[in-house]
């Protein structure tokens, strides 16, 4: 569970997010929507631990974040995937190995297959939709407890994003995940999230 207690971040005299609270339940599809600069990809960086809160509480699992034993359970995709100019996706799948021991890295290669995307062509040819069929299937093959998607529908053309949105579903129900999603597609966090929220001005006001 995801407990989030009047949390606030600033950057400089600029107040990112101001008490925010909220609570993500076990196994559920959390859909988080806001316009652009509301805090949505701040909050996300906060949960996984990149940033620290300056005021209030996160906890995951009863575990006061930042963690370390706790960050090895999330899986955080930006918006804007970092990787090595030269990696290929069965490189990137190689290196997230390392660093999650349970990462299916079969299943992971069958993903690539599906989404027709060439595991030994160089990552940096990809457009960016392609790119992000490719970290998506990393994500779900980690097999983390958490997974934490920035704009993950962006970039996606329809039939994929119905794909994506068939594989998070099953990965909260077969893998018991815990799948938080920021968006500002409505249409797609209707059809794929368990529960809603919306983020405006650093505030939670819809929930």
């Amino acid at each position: 569970m995801i407990e989030i207690e009047n949390i606030s971040k600033r950057f400089g005299n600029f107040t990112c997010l101001e008490q925010v609270s909220l609570t993500i339940p076990d196994e559920s599809i959390y859909g988080l929507a806001g316009e652009n600069g509301a805090g949505k990809s701040t909050l996300l960086r906060l949960l996984a631990g990149v940033y620290r809160v300056d005021e209030g509480v996160i906890r995951i699992d009863g575990i006061r974040m930042p963690s370390a034993a706790v960050k090895k359970e999330i899986f955080f995709m930006p918006d804007q995937q970092y990787y090595d100019r030269n990696a290929t996706p069965l490189t990137i799948g190689n290196f997230y190995r390392i660093f999650y021991p349970d990462f299916a890295m079969e299943e992971y290669r069958y993903l690539l297959e599906q989404f027709g995307l060439n595991e030994n062509a160089l990552a940096d040819s990809f457009s960016k939709g392609m790119k992000k069929q490719m970290f998506i299937a990393a994500a779900i093959c980690a097999n983390t407890k958490y997974l934490f998607c920035d704009e993950v529908f962006d970039g996606l053309d329809p039939q994929i994003r119905k794909t994506v949105n068939e594989l998070l579903k099953s990965a909260a129900t077969g893998r018991k995940m815990t799948i938080l999603i920021v968006s500002h597609y409505l249409e797609e966090l209707d059809m794929v999230c368990t529960e809603k929220g919306f983020l405006h001005q650093g505030r939670i006001v819809v929930r």
